[in-house]
C-alpha cells in the first residue's frame, strides 16, 4: 500500500526506498501529466524527487524544470529560454531565510524588507504575464539563532522582526494576486522544530537549506497544494463512533458511561477531537457516520451533555450491522461524490485494513492508531482537506447536501420524475461571468470531474482574462428551488473562430445532476451564439475515468458526431437549421452584464 508515503513520515526510509517506490508508482495506468517548474535559491534535487513521489501517489506524473543553483530570479526576469519553452502548469518558488541578502544584524529597516518583497513581486508579475499558471511561493522560517536572545522579539534590530514583516507582506499579496499560493514553510518549521528543520552540515556540504526530514514535510505540502489546485482535495470525513468520537462502547456503557468531557483526561481528549471535527464542518467539510451499531443507540451518543458534535452535524448517518465498506459505498452514492473524495477514520485496525483492501486505495484511510491524543495531529498534518481558496459555496456545502437529502426523500412521493422536477419550482440565474463569482467559477472548473466534457483546468487569472476576452462566450448558472439555493453550480465557455463557436469548458456540480439545468444553460448559450451570427457550434468530449456520465451528452442535445481523434470526439450543431427549444421545467432569470 506504499505506507511509507503516509504521515507520520520516516524520511530515512523514503530516502532509502525512493527508486523502488517510484517504480511501483509508475505502474499506475491512470496517471495525468503535469509540468512543474522549481525555482530555488538553494539545491532542489532531493526536494524534486520527493515531490515526484507524493504526486505519483496522487495519480499525477510530474515533469520538472529546475533552474540553475540560486538563479530563481534570473530564470524568470531574464527569460531563461528552457523555462519559457517548458511552459509549466505550476511554478514553485523555493526560498529560504538562509539566502535573504538583506537579513543582517544592522538596524531593522522597512526599506530592506520592502527590497526583498519587491524582488519576489517582480517575479510574480512576470510569471502572471507570461505563464498564467498558479504560483506556489514559500514564505520564510524564523532564523535559528537569535543575536539578542529572548530580547530578539522586542528589538528593532531583530532578524525575527525582519522575517515576520516579510511574511506578512507575502500574505497580503495573495489578496491582490489570485495566482499566488503560499507554501507555509514558516508554520512547518515551527511544527517540527527549527533545530530539526535545519541541518547546517547539509547546507555546507550540499547547499540544501533544509534537513532531510524537513525536505520530506515540505515536499508533501507542495504536493498537497498542487492536488488542491487540481481539485483533488477530499470533501467528506466518514467517522466511526466508539473509541473514535468518544471513549467506550455506547451500546454497553450508555451515553452516561462513555468518556467525553473535561472531567477526565481521556474525556477531554475526545472533546478536543470533536471540536476539531466541528471546525472542519464549519469550513465546508461534509461529515458522515459509519458505525456498527443500533441506529437509535448510536444517535443517543450525540445527546451527551458534553458532546460538541450533534446528530444534525452529519449529512449521512449509517449505524447498522452491515459491512462498513457497504455503508461507505452508500454514503458516496447518497452524496453523489466519488469514493476518492472520502476520508475514513476508525480506531479499529481491522476495519481500516478492510476498507483499504475493498476500495484499493480509492478511499483515504489514515493510519490513526488507537490513541485519541494523536488523532487530530495525524489528520491535520496529513493535510487531506487542503484548500487554496475558500468560497461562500464551500461554507454552505453541508447545507446543500442536506437539502439534497430532503429532495430525495420528497422524490419518493412521485411516480413520475418529470412531475417531481416541476414540483420543485426551480429557477436558474444565467449570466455572463461576473467578477464577484470568479473564485467560485475557478473552483468549479478545477474541482469538477464527473460532469466535465474536457477536464480543462484554468487558473483564476486565466478565468479573469477569459471573462474580458471578446473572442470568448462564457455563462454561469445558479439554481434555486423550493428547498433552497444550490449556489453557482454550472458554467459553459467557448472560443469564437469567425462564424464558429467551439465549446472548451462545460461543467456542472454533481449536486444538481438530472435536474435539466444542462439544457437551460446550453440553450441560453446557443441563443447568445445566434445573436453573434455564429453558424456552427462544436462540442468536444475527452473521456476520463470519471466523466462517462456525459459521454453521450452532445448527441442527446442534438449535436451530430463528426470525428474521433485518439480518444477525443468532436460533435457539431448547425445553428442555421437548429431550432432552440425552451426548458419548460426551469424558470429562467437572465442577467446581462451592465
Amino acid at each position: 500500500m506504499l505506507t511509507e508515503l503516509d504521515y507520520p513520515f520516516d524520511s530515512t526510509k523514503i530516502l532509502r526506498k525512493k527508486k523502488s517506490l517510484k517504480r511501483a508508482l509508475l505502474n499506475n495506468k491512470n496517471l495525468i501529466d503535469k509540468k512543474i517548474a522549481i525555482l530555488g535559491d538553494a539545491s532542489t534535487n532531493e526536494l524534486k524527487e520527493q515531490i515526484e513521489l507524493f504526486l505519483l501517489r496522487a495519480n499525477i506524473r510530474p515533469k520538472f524544470y529546475e533552474c540553475d543553483y540560486g538563479q530563481y530570479y534570473e530564470a524568470v526576469i531574464f527569460e531563461d529560454k528552457s523555462l519559457y519553452e517548458f511552459k509549466p502548469d505550476f511554478i514553485y518558488i523555493h526560498v529560504s531565510t538562509e539566502n535573504l541578502k538583506n537579513l543582517s544584524n544592522s538596524k531593522y529597516s522597512k526599506g530592506k524588507v520592502k527590497e526583498e518583497f519587491n524582488k519576489l513581486e517582480l517575479i510574480w508579475k512576470k510569471i502572471n504575464k507570461h505563464f498564467n499558471c498558479p504560483i506556489i511561493q514559500d514564505n520564510f522560517e524564523l532564523p535559528l539563532f537569535r543575536s539578542f536572545g529572548n530580547y530578539d522579539i522586542s528589538s528593532e534590530e531583530s532578524k525575527i522582526n525582519f522575517v515576520s514583516h516579510l511574511n506578512s507582506m507575502i500574505t497580503k499579496a495573495t489578496k491582490k494576486n489570485n495566482s499566488l499560493n503560499i507554501c507555509d514553510r514558516n508554520y512547518l518549521s515551527c511544527k517540527i522544530g527549527l533545530s530539526i528543520w535545519n541541518d547546517y552540515s547539509l547546507w555546507l556540504s550540499s547547499k540544501y537549506s533544509l534537513s532531510y526530514k524537513a525536505i520530506t514535510h515540505l515536499s508533501y505540502t507542495v504536493s498537497k497544494i498542487i492536488e488542491s489546485l487540481l481539485g483533488r482535495s477530499k470533501k467528506c470525513l466518514v467517522l466511526d463512533l466508539d473509541d473514535t468520537l468518544w471513549g467506550g462502547i455506547i451500546g454497553d456503557d450508555g451515553k452516561e458511561g462513555v468518556h467525553l468531557g473535561k472531567d477526565t483526561a481521556i474525556g477531554e481528549a475526545y472533546l478536543d477531537f470533536q471540536k476539531y471535527i466541528k471546525e472542519l464542518k464549519k469550513r465546508g467539510i461534509i461529515l458522515a457516520i459509519c458505525s456498527k451499531n443500533e441506529f437509535h443507540i448510536a444517535k443517543s451518543g450525540f445527546d451527551h451533555p458534553d458532546s460538541i458534535l450533534k446528530f444534525s452535524d452529519f449529512t449521512v448517518f449509517k449505524a447498522n450491522w452491515e459491512p462498513k465498506s457497504k455503508n461507505i459505498y452508500e454514503i458516496a452514492e447518497e452524496l453523489n461524490i466519488g469514493l476518492d473524495s472520502l476520508v475514513f477514520i476508525d480506531n479499529n485496525p481491522f476495519e481500516r485494513d478492510m476498507v483499504r483492501k475493498e476500495f484499493n486505495g480509492q478511499v483515504c484511510v489514515p493510519e490513526i492508531g488507537d490513541d485519541i491524543t494523536t488523532y487530530r495531529n495525524i489528520i491535520d498534518t496529513s493535510d487531506l482537506f487542503c484548500i487554496t481558496q475558500m468560497s461562500s459555496e464551500d461554507i454552505k456545502r453541508n447545507d446543500y447536501y442536506k437539502d439534497n437529502k430532503i429532495r430525495k426523500k420528497y422524490l419518493s412521493n412521485f411516480d413520475n420524475y418529470e412531475d417531481y422536477l416541476k414540483s420543485l419550482n426551480m429557477s436558474a440565474e444565467i449570466s455572463s461571468f461576473k467578477e464577484i463569482y470568479i473564485n467560485r467559477i475557478t473552483q468549479l472548473i478545477n474541482k469538477t470531474n464527473q460532469f466535465n466534457l474536457t477536464t480543462k483546468r484554468m487558473s483564476e487569472n486565466e478565468v479573469k482574462l477569459s471573462m474580458n476576452d471578446k473572442n470568448k462566450l462564457s455563462l454561469y448558472a445558479r439554481l434555486r428551488d423550493k428547498f433552497g439555493d444550490n449556489g453557482l453550480v454550472s458554467l459553459i465557455q467557448g472560443i469564437i473562430l469567425k462564424d464558429e463557436l467551439r465549446i472548451e469548458t462545460w461543467v456542472m456540480s454533481c449536486r444538481v445532476f438530472k435536474r435539466t439545468l444542462e439544457k437551460s444553460i446550453l440553450y441560453e448559450f446557443l441563443k447568445k451564439a445566434k445573436e453573434m451570427n455564429i453558424k456552427i457550434v462544436k462540442g468536444i468530449y475527452i473521456p476520463t475515468s470519471k466523466n462517462s456520465i456525459v459521454s453521450n451528452l452532445y448527441e442527446e442535445m442534438g449535436f451530430v458526431f463528426k470525428n474521433k481523434l485518439d480518444e477525443t470526439k468532436t460533435y457539431e450543431l448547425d445553428l442555421l437549421k437548429y431550432k432552440i427549444p425552451n426548458n419548460k421545467i426551469i424558470n429562467l432569470q437572465l442577467f446581462n452584464e451592465e
